[in-house]
């Protein structure tokens, strides 16, 4: 798969992306994958892909969050520095 190819109306060089770990980041409004490199520097992809399998690193403090009707993905709560909510309808159920 590697080598040159006309995309988008220009010779590109395409390299295969599979297995290789960046960064979901969203600026202004838009998401790109950044790719860090061995001395430092970096490269940001526009995300073009519509059906693209992402999986989370184990430490990525990452959490889902759910109010039962809007479902976010944002940092973990002590990034955030939420404080813990006690939820007494646990207690009613266990009773």
């Amino acid at each position: 798969m590697a080598g040159k190819y006309k995309y988008a109306g220009k010779v590109s060089t395409a390299t295969p992306a599979s297995g290789k770990n960046g960064v979901l980041i969203r600026s202004l409004g838009a998401f790109f994958f950044r790719v860090y490199h061995a001395d430092h520097t970096f490269t940001d992809y526009e995300i073009r892909h519509d059906d693209l399998s992402v999986t989370i690193d184990q430490d990525s403090l990452a959490a889902f969050y759910t109010d039962g009707q809007r479902h976010v993905l944002d940092h973990a709560p002590e990034v955030l520095g939420l404080e813990p909510v006690y939820d007494r309808s646990r207690d009613k159920e266990t009773e």
